[in-house]
């Protein structure tokens, strides 16, 4: 009986462990995204997905940026940076690099 007891107090032990881990994961996911910014930025040029495949690898090199979306149908990037983390300059040099021509960025409006 003592076995059953130890057990059933290790199964609640992981149980606690595991709900604390994913607490502390959302609150990380909520304080992240705080510190963001989404941009979305105008390409000229892109005219196929290796175009695509370029310009993501290239933007998602930079430090400070943490997703990159880019649509060839509506020749745009959209970018999710950390806050202060990387200038909008330094993102179009990263496209203007490549051979394409980078838009001003536009901040999106926070939702």
């Amino acid at each position: 009986m003592l076995a059953v007891i130890s057990m059933f107090g290790l199964g609640a032990l992981a149980v606690f462990v595991t709900l604390k881990q994913r607490s502390d994961v959302a609150a990380g996911a909520q304080v992240s995204a705080a510190r963001t910014e989404t941009v979305r930025i105008p390409i000229q040029g892109m005219v196929c997905t290796v175009c695509v495949s370029k310009i993501k690898k290239a933007l998602q090199s930079l430090d400070g940026v943490q997703e990159v979306e880019v649509s060839l149908e509506r020749r745009e990037a959209r970018l999710r940076c950390g806050q202060g983390k990387v200038r909008p300059d330094q993102l179009v040099a990263a496209i203007s690099k490549l051979g394409y021509r980078g838009g001003t960025p536009v901040p999106e409006a926070s939702q």
